[in-house]
């Protein structure tokens, strides 16, 4: 790996669901975020929100 892709910068996401609807949210990540970790009720049914990924995206110039 050269040192040009070592330095590429990442944008890190949480996507939060709910158990029981159809809500589905993608914020940053935060830390102390894992997956399945519950994260609050939901605004639509009162279901409990948890954390259902992590993924990051890359900010470099050589996207396409």
């Amino acid at each position: 790996m050269s040192s040009t892709q070592q330095k590429e910068q990442l944008s890190v996401f949480t996507v939060i669901k709910c158990r029981t609807c159809d809500y589905n949210n993608t914020r940053a990540f935060m830390e102390g975020d894992f997956v399945l970790k519950e994260v609050g009720k939901c605004e639509k049914d009162g279901g409990t929100l948890y954390i259902a990924g992590i993924y990051a995206v890359s900010q470099g110039k050589d996207n396409k």
